[in-house]
Formats: C-alpha cells, structure tokens, sequence
C-alpha cells in the first residue's frame, strides 16, 4: 500500500475544540483516541479552533501548548478565492430554511471538513445532527483500532 492509498483509507482527522477540551481534562476515551490518532499522524487543525483554545487557555503553559498546535499539526488553509465564510453563512441560511439550526462557527468548520475531504471529530449534536443533510463525514467516535 503506497501513501496515497493509506491516506485514503485513513483520512486526516479535524479535531474539534469541545474535543480537544475532553483530551486536556483527560476524558478516558477521548485521550486514548486522540493518543491514537496523533501517534498515527491523521490530527490536522485550524487556525480557528486554535484561537478558540488560546481564548480558554487558562495557565501560560496551556497557551504554549496551544499555540504549538501550529507547528505541530497540518494546519487546514482556506482556499483562495472560495470565501470560505461566505459559504458557512450560506450553509446556515440552507439549514434555516430547513428548519435546521447550526451557528455560524459549526458552520465554518463543516464547510472547512468538508472541502478538505478530512474526517470531524466533534461532539457537537447540532454539527452530528446535520451532518447527512450537509454531507459530513465525521470520526466514528469510539472505533479507532488499539
């Protein structure tokens, strides 16, 4: 199996900030699983979520682990000339149409997952809630291999 094929059939992982909350406060399953993904080199980031984790950082050290995040992990770019906030607000306005609520911020991150082709891992229910509707592929928390 070349890298391209292992890549496929290991997508990157965006780990969402609620996430990466649980893994600092040593949630059980979680820090296993994110360990496991780290350690396997799928965790990708954005800018974003690291923002949201320097604006909750509560010690320095925290602020220097989060701000390593950069350096550490592939960091998801948006692509030139999509507007990619642009396309988040269109996205809610689709699901308020529907009758489908998600906040601009979830809305950012799914439109980032998805056009980036990378697997979410989120416990947010509104994001779980639409993820079929807006065609998002999410971790299947609770099944990374041992």
């Amino acid at each position: 199996m070349d890298s391209r094929e292992k890549r496929e059939s290991f997508p990157p992982v965006l780990i969402d900030t609620p996430v990466w909350q649980n893994y600092f406060r040593k949630e059980e399953r979680t820090f296993r699983e994110v360990n496991i993904l780290m350690d396997a080199g799928r965790v990708c980031c954005l800018d974003f979520i690291v923002a949201e984790l320097l604006y909750n950082a509560a010690t320095e050290e925290e602020m220097k682990i989060f701000q390593d995040f950069t350096r550490i992990f592939p960091i998801l770019q948006e692509k030139p000339g999509t507007g990619t906030w642009v396309e988040a607000a269109r996205l809610a306005f689709k699901l308020r149409q529907k009758d489908e609520k998600l906040s601009l911020r979830d809305c950012y991150i799914a439109v980032m997952a998805k056009g980036h082709e990378v697997l979410l891992y989120t416990i947010n229910k509104g994001i779980r809630k639409v993820r079929r509707t807006i065609g998002l592929k999410l971790f299947p928390e609770g099944r990374v291999p041992e």
